[in-house]
Parts: structure tokens; C-alpha cells; sequence
């Protein structure tokens, strides 16, 4: 339920645009209803001759069990700042007075006023005439399409309610992640979640994401290319890895199945947001700044949720930001920590000499004996004769031909 001033923000922009509105509340409905069954219960099983209650009187008892309820965490009705119709949330008097009040005047008194409910799939048509009526009339699924035809259902003598399908504008829709987010096209049959995962990370902050679901998201730093928010996959890559959702062969955690599971939450209000009037000043965090407190959440998950906001502390305070953000740095990932330790490491304090890179094939050299042509050139120059008059011992000529060869050569050319 929208709060007081995100009542006020849009109530001044629907006034300033010219459309007539109301705001009503179908769940605020449904309390109030369920709350008065058991009231009503209650009275039937209580005797009337209770001495206990006999001598109040009946503004001081309603007083009393408004208190009792609001005690019991049943039915809270948000105290008003100001008395504004504008922001004031109709009853389901109230709103079945405005159908009467605004019916035709020429439509005579035997005919019913017939009232339509139109809108986008899954924006809680068919929801608002259960609330009317009081009882489960219409069939209610959080998938949209639910509702297949027209259907009339009677809320009094005068006034008849007709729930019709939904509708969908292409032209005045913005894109498909819109439509996924605001529960207009249905999850299960999406082929694509990266676009509406990534409008939830940019619109609920990090830590209340964290808090709520009980999981750390890794996100990639500034200098490597972050952007200080996470991205879709990183979400959804923290979100199965801390519900084991894997895909099967390889076991990675599967982003697919994690992606139906959060946007059904956000769907069905879990996740909160609120889209601000166009003309607001301020940015949207701003706007919905108090859906991301420690109320809305689950008791277990409170104390993750304030120990995240304390470790965040010095980022909000305005005073000291611009102080500490001179002074602290940016966190560093993990390669430029590697690139660090390896420039700025501690080496051994001892002087060395760096030698050129054919140094070891010179040292190598030195070792290997000198063999074949290069040895009678060494050989001749160092005695001052000529290179082939040189015949070394180590040579692998073995001259086995001898005398014996030169004698036979000798006597075939007799």
C-alpha cells in the first residue's frame, strides 16, 4: 500500500493533469472484512450478559478494539498527517457511494447502474470485486489472463459490477521487462530475464536485497568497469548459489529458474517499489526510501539487515562524505590486487647485475670442445700452416683403404 506521501506526490500530479481519482486499497478491504467476521464470531460466542462489558459504552468499546486489533497485529490504518481527501483511502461504502453519485440521473430508478472494471492484466480487478462483494466471488491468480469472459456480479440493489479480461496497449506499453515486472505478461512463458531481473537490481537497492534474501551478491568493482550496481547475473548468480539451483552437465547455478522465483516475488509484493509521479524533483530512491527500512522485513532476516546498514553508515552521512571520500579508497578487484603485489612486493635488498640475454649460450659454449672444420682452422692458425695440410687424430675419417687400395688403382691402369 502506497504511504501518505506517495499519496500526496501523485494526487498533486493527478490534480495537476486533471484526472479525477481515488485511492482504494483491495487487501486494506479484504482485512477490514475478514477482521469483522471475526468480530462478528466472536459476538455470538460471548454471552450478551457479561459483567465485564455491561457498563461500556459503545464508543469507548470500539475504541478499545481498535487498540486490541492494532495490538495483535491485525488491521493498521496509517495515521494521516492531514486531513486531505485527496490522499484518503475509500472504504467499500464509500466507493459504492461514488458509483451512485456519479450514475446518470436519466437512467430511471428501475434500471441498474452497471460499473466495468478495465485495466491492464493482473492489476487487481477481479481482486477489488471480491473486496466489494465480501466473499470469494471472482477467481483470483497472481498469473495473468486469469479472467476469460465478462462476468456481472450483483453488489446491491442498485449497482451491478462487471469484471472483463485484461488489456494490453502495445503502444502505450514501454518495453517487455516493464510489462514482466508490473505482472502485465506472464513469467513463466518469458524467454528472456535479464531485462526485467536488471530493472529490479536498479531500482531496490543492494543491501535490502541482500537482507531479504539472505545472500551476498559480488559485484564487480568501479575501476574494472562496475557500475556500484549489480547486474542481473551477478544477482542471480548469488540468489542460486544460495538456494542450490544448478543446470545440468556442467553444475553452474542455474539464473533461468532463479529469475522466475524473483520476479514472482516481486510481482506478488514482496519486493516493494513504487514508480514515482513524472514531474517528481527528487530521484526514486528518495520516493521509496521508507519501503527498504527493517519493518519490511522478516524477523529472521532483520539483524543481517542492520548489520549491512552499519557497515554503510559512513556513506549516507552527508557531513562526512565528502571528508572520508578523499581520503579512502575505492575497493580494488582482484587483478589489480595481483598487479599490486607484484610491483609493490617486498624483494631481497642485495645488488644484482643484469646480463645480456645470449650471456648463457656464451657460458654454454665455453664448455663444448671444438670439433671438425673449426678445430684444424684453430689448429693451423696457431702453428702457422695451411688449413688443409692439417689432419687431426679425432677426425671420423678412418682411411681404411690403406696401401691396398692404391696398388690395385695402380695396377688396373697398367
Amino acid at each position: 500500500m502506497l504511504s501518505y506521501k506517495q499519496r500526496k506526490a501523485w494526487a498533486d500530479h493527478l490534480k495537476e493533469a486533471g484526472i479525477a481519482y481515488k485511492f482504494f486499497s483491495a487487501h486494506l478491504a479484504k482485512e477490514l472484512n475478514e477482521a469483522r467476521e471475526e468480530d462478528s464470531e466472536s459476538d455470538d460466542v460471548v454471552p450478551a450478559s457479561s459483567s465485564k462489558g455491561a457498563g461500556k459504552e459503545p464508543a469507548q468499546e470500539t475504541a478499545e478494539e481498535k487498540g486490541e486489533s492494532a495490538e495483535d497485529g491485525g488491521v493498521q490504518l496509517e495515521p494521516q498527517e492531514e486531513e486531505d481527501d485527496g490522499t484518503k483511502i475509500l472504504t467499500i461504502e464509500e466507493l459504492e457511494g461514488i458509483f451512485l453519485r456519479h450514475a446518470p440521473t436519466d437512467a430511471g430508478t428501475e434500471s441498474k447502474l452497471q460499473v466495468g472494471l478495465i485495466g491492464y492484466p493482473n492489476v487487481g480487478k477481479s481482486s477489488t470485486i471480491n473486496a466489494l462483494i465480501g466473499a470469494k466471488k471472482v477467481s483470483v491468480s497472481s498469473t495473468p489472463g486469469k479472467t476469460k469472459h465478462f462476468q456481472t456480479i450483483h453488489l446491491s440493489d442498485q449497482v451491478i459490477l462487471c469484471d472483463c479480461p485484461g488489456l494490453v496497449f502495445p503502444n502505450f506499453a514501454f518495453t517487455k521487462a516493464d510489462l514482466v515486472c508490473n505482472g502485465v505478461l506472464p513469467i513463466d512463458q518469458m524467454r528472456e530475464y535479464g531485462g526485467p531481473v536488471g530493472l529490479i537490481t536498479l531500482r531496490i537497492p543492494q543491501p535490502f536485497l541482500e537482507a531479504i534474501y539472505g545472500i551476498h551478491i559480488k559485484t564487480r568493482p568501479l575501476e574494472e568497469g562496475g557500475t556500484g550496481i549489480p547486474s542481473a547475473e551477478e544477482f542471480l548468480r548469488a540468489y542460486a548459489t544460495a538456494r542450490g539451483f544448478q543446470t545440468q552437465g556442467l553444475g553452474q547455478p542455474d539464473s533461468s529458474r532463479a529469475s522466475r522465483y524473483v520476479l514472482k516475488d516481486y510481482v506478488n509484493g514482496k519486493l516493494l517499489y513504487v514508480e514515482p509521479p513524472p514531474n517528481y524533483p527528487g530521484e526514486p530512491n528518495e520516493f521509496n526510501k521508507e519501503l527498504y527500512d527493517e519493518l519490511h522485513l522478516p524477523e529472521k532476516r532483520r539483524a543481517a539487515f542492520n548489520s549491512a546498514i552499519g557497515a554503510l553508515s559512513l556513506e549516507d552521512d552527508k557531513d562526512t562524505d565528502s571528508l572520508v571520500s578523499d581520503f579512502i579508497p575505492l575497493p580494488a578487484g582482484p587483478k589489480s590486487q595481483s598487479i599490486d603485489k607484484g610491483f609493490f612486493g617486498p624483494k631481497a635488498a642485495q645488488g644484482h647485475m643484469s646480463m645480456p640475454f645470449n650471456h648463457k649460450y656464451t657460458e654454454q659454449g665455453k664448455d663444448k670442445a671444438v670439433s671438425g672444420r673449426k678445430a684444424r682452422t684453430m689448429v693451423a692458425l696457431e702453428n702457422g700452416l695451411d688449413p688443409k695440410d692439417v689432419q687431426l687424430t679425432s677426425s671420423k675419417k678412418h682411411f681404411k683403404g690403406g696401401p691396398r687400395g692404391k696398388k690395385e688403382k695402380e695396377e688396373g691402369i697398367r
